[in-house]
């Protein structure tokens, strides 16, 4: 009984390896498939037969080999014309999108954040229609929230009713996540891994928060609070936080404080000439920096990976990396990069949940 179970786990992850190669390079021949996985030709044939029927990849052309007329099959993944439904909620506010399984967009809106679900549903329902979107075409749903998912610890709300109510109304299965572990989970399906090594995702704007992923998986811990930066008690006097404690990051240096110190818009605070305005997100940035560096030092990160609305503005990302630098001479600026994903930090999330639990996972 072990050692079939033993076969059946080592099948799993021989199909997964096969899945996210052809992510990570794209379309690849059977021959070029069983060079970068290590598989023999026979196991290959077997696990891609198997792919194929149950729709996961595809054939998707040949091509010329050695310039001898030989011709190889491509195998590519199969996201075919299926979208996916995706919500992901801010502090501030929350995108309405449908998604290809590819992460790319093919609607999108943006409202004033609630946590009423009736609300939340009909917006969902007038971007299908305005955007001329068949249901039929809508075979996943995505929803990403801050906090924890069952919004018992730091959640804005308890998202289990929203889960089913889209359930009941689309008919297609939903999957919850945190916003910024769907967001970390999109980066390193998307944007091709940062190889094998602990890397950590910091997000600054709206909120503050981090996760921590390695080969492609993202790691979990109690309530999947693995190094959740945004609650590093930064100032013991400080102001109360959602969470309970005082002085979090997140309550010191997020965007409702920072608006609250300039009583400016967020937009104009992080590209203000002020010099008032610049020494307040200097100051921010310092803290931020030493939590972030301390955090990076427990986990020996190979990586750290930026992303957020402060990043938008390329001399705060560059004083974020020089100052981490600076407080660890063992870091280098090359080691922190902003992820190439930033732009799409609205909808990549939910996307990536879905395609991640359909392709990916066992």
């Amino acid at each position: 009984m072990k050692t079939g179970l033993n076969m059946r786990s080592v099948k799993t992850e021989n199909r997964s390896l096969i899945l996210r190669l052809l992510q990570q390079y794209g379309a690849l021949s059977r021959k070029e498939l069983a060079e970068k996985s290590s598989l023999t030709p026979a196991a290959l044939t077997i696990i891609c037969s198997e792919l194929i029927s149950k729709g996961k990849i595809r054939e998707t052309g040949e091509i010329e080999k050695n310039g001898k007329g030989r011709k190889e099959i491509l195998l590519s993944l199969s996201y075919g014309d299926k979208y996916v439904l995706c919500i992901n909620a801010e502090t501030t506010h929350i995108t309405y999108s449908v998604c290809s399984f590819s992460g790319e967009k093919i609607a999108l809106k943006t409202e004033k954040f609630t946590n009423n679900n009736g609300i939340i549903l009909e917006h969902t329902e007038k971007l299908l229609y305005y955007n001329n979107i068949s249901l039929n075409k809508i075979c996943a749903a995505g929803v990403c929230v801050v906090g924890s998912v069952s919004g018992e610890k730091y959640g804005l709300w308890d998202c289990a009713e929203l889960c089913a109510g889209i359930e009941k109304k689309y008919s297609v299965p939903v999957i919850a996540e945190n916003n910024v572990r769907a967001f970390a989970i999109s980066d390193m399906l998307y944007s091709g891994g940062y190889g094998s090594g602990p890397v950590l995702f910091f997000k600054w704007g709206p909120g503050i928060g981090s996760a921590v992923g390695a080969e492609g998986e993202i790691f979990s811990g109690n309530d999947k609070g693995v190094a959740e930066i945004g609650h590093y008690i930064v100032n013991p006097a400080g102001k109360k936080c959602r969470c309970g404690r005082r002085g979090c990051l997140e309550t010191e240096a997020g965007e409702e404080a920072l608006v609250s110190l300039t009583g400016r818009p967020f937009s104009d605070i992080i590209n203000s000439s002020d010099k008032n305005i610049i020494n307040i997100l200097d100051e921010k940035i310092d803290i931020a920096a030493l939590a972030l560096t301390n955090t990076a030092t427990i986990l020996n990160a190979e990586k750290i990976v930026l992303f957020g609305s402060v990043f938008q503005n390329e001399s705060v990302t560059e004083k974020l990396k020089r100052q981490c630098v600076r407080y660890n001479g063992n870091m280098s600026l090359d080691m922190i990069v902003k992820s190439k994903l930033n732009k799409k930090i609205g909808y990549s999330g939910p996307a990536a949940i879905c395609a991640k639990k359909y392709f990916f996972d066992s």
